[in-house]
């Protein structure tokens, strides 16, 4: 059974160690560097299979990158966001859905906000989330 810290850093730790060009959060720190992804939890379900066979853990990928200028932003954002490329996090996720663990599997299942501004350190940013879907073993 992985625990709640131990996805969020085996996520963290699968797009950082397959997307160069993004740094990724797994907390909500202070100070957040662009472009970035920040894993947001949103719920966690205890009860997915019988018995706690399963536990099923939801979230938000926020994504942010400079407002430099909306086209340059928006590029590469959609980068990052995209289905597949080189520096798509669906795709690292697709290809890496163990993040690293025996008893885990997790899938990108949607986007949503795109184009939203996001202030980060008192900067407006342009972003979109990504939902993550994360199963992993439960324990009784």
């Amino acid at each position: 059974m992985a625990s709640f810290s131990t996805v969020r850093t085996a996520v963290k730790t699968t797009i950082g160690n397959n997307i160069s060009s993004i740094r990724v959060y797994d907390t909500i720190d202070d100070m957040i560097n662009v472009p970035a992804a920040v894993l947001l939890p949103t719920s966690i379900n205890f009860t997915e299979a019988m018995a706690r066979g399963t536990d099923r853990y939801e979230f938000d990928i926020l994504v942010v990158v400079s407002r430099t200028d909306s086209r340059s932003g928006q590029n590469q954002l959609d980068a990052f966001i995209n289905g597949s490329g080189a520096s798509s996090i669906r795709q690292v996720i697709f290809q890496n859905s163990d993040l690293g663990q025996s008893d885990t599997s997790a899938v990108v299942t949607t986007m949503s906000d795109y184009g939203a501004t996001y202030a980060v350190n008192g900067v407006e940013c342009i972003g979109a989330r990504l939902g993550l879907t994360v199963y992993t073993k439960g324990s009784s």
